[in-house]
C-alpha cells in the first residue's frame, strides 16, 4: 500500500467549485491583473499546474469564474422566488431582500464588478451583456408595470440597481470601509445580515410607495 506525503490535498479532492470560489475572491480582492494563478493555488495547498489543467488561461479562469458566481446568485434567487407568493410587489421585495443576503454571503462577484466597471474593457462588457442588462431590462419592465397600476412610484431601474450593489452591497463588498464606517456604533456586530438586509429594504421601499 502506498501513502500520500503529508501535505497538499488529493487534487481530484478539490472541486471546481472550491478553485472558482477562490478565483473570484483573488480577482475580487485583487483585480485581474493583481490576481495570480499560483497564488489561488496556493491559497488551496494544490499544485499550481492543477489550475491551467482544469480551467486553461488566467483569462478563462476569470470567466469561469465569473459565470460560476452569476450562476449560484441566479440559482439562489429562483429558489427563493419560489417561496415569495404571486404578488408581484411582494415578490420583488422578497428578492431585492435576497439579493443583498446572498451577495453578504458572496461579496465576490460585487467586488469583481467593482473592479471591472471603473473603464472600459472586454470583461466589463461581457458582465454587462451577459449578466447586468438582462437583469436591467427584466426589472424596468417590472418596476414599470408596478408604477402604471399605481403600486410603486415611478423609478429608474439604473438607480434601484446602484442602491443595491453599490450602496447595501457596498456593506459586505468593501469590508475595510465598512469596518470604520461601523465604529462607535453600538450593537453592529451583532446585527445579522437577514435583519441588515431587511433594514435596507425598509429603506427602498419607504422610498417606492406611492404616498
Amino acid at each position: 500500500m502506498t501513502t500520500r506525503a503529508r501535505g497538499r490535498p488529493l487534487q481530484n479532492a478539490v472541486s471546481d467549485d472550491a478553485l472558482l470560489d477562490a478565483a473570484l475572491l483573488s480577482f475580487g480582492e485583487n483585480g485581474y491583473d493583481g490576481a495570480s494563478v499560483r497564488e489561488i493555488a496556493r491559497r488551496l495547498a494544490v499544485s499550481h499546474n492543477l489550475i491551467p489543467q482544469r480551467f486553461g488561461s488566467k483569462e478563462r479562469l476569470w470567466y469561469a469564474a465569473v459565470d460560476h458566481g452569476f450562476g449560484r446568485l441566479r440559482n439562489d434567487l429562483t429558489r427563493e422566488a419560489l417561496t415569495l407568493g404571486s404578488d408581484e410587489l411582494l415578490i420583488l421585495r422578497g428578492l431585492i431582500r435576497s439579493f443583498i443576503e446572498i451577495n453578504a454571503a458572496h461579496p465576490s462577484l460585487l467586488q469583481v464588478i467593482n473592479q471591472e466597471a471603473s473603464q472600459p474593457g472586454p470583461r466589463l462588457d461581457y458582465l454587462f451583456d451577459t449578466y447586468i442588462k438582462p437583469v436591467r431590462d427584466f426589472g424596468g419592465a417590472w418596476l414599470n408595470r408596478l408604477a402604471q397600476e399605481g403600486r410603486i412610484r415611478p423609478v429608474s431601474v439604473s438607480l434601484i440597481y446602484f442602491l443595491m450593489t453599490h450602496g447595501a452591497g457596498g456593506l459586505f463588498a468593501l469590508p475595510a470601509l465598512t469596518k470604520r464606517l461601523a465604529k462607535g456604533e453600538k450593537d453592529v456586530a451583532r446585527i445579522s445580515i437577514r435583519e441588515q438586509a431587511e433594514s435596507a429594504v425598509n429603506i427602498f421601499f419607504d422610498g417606492l410607495l406611492p404616498r
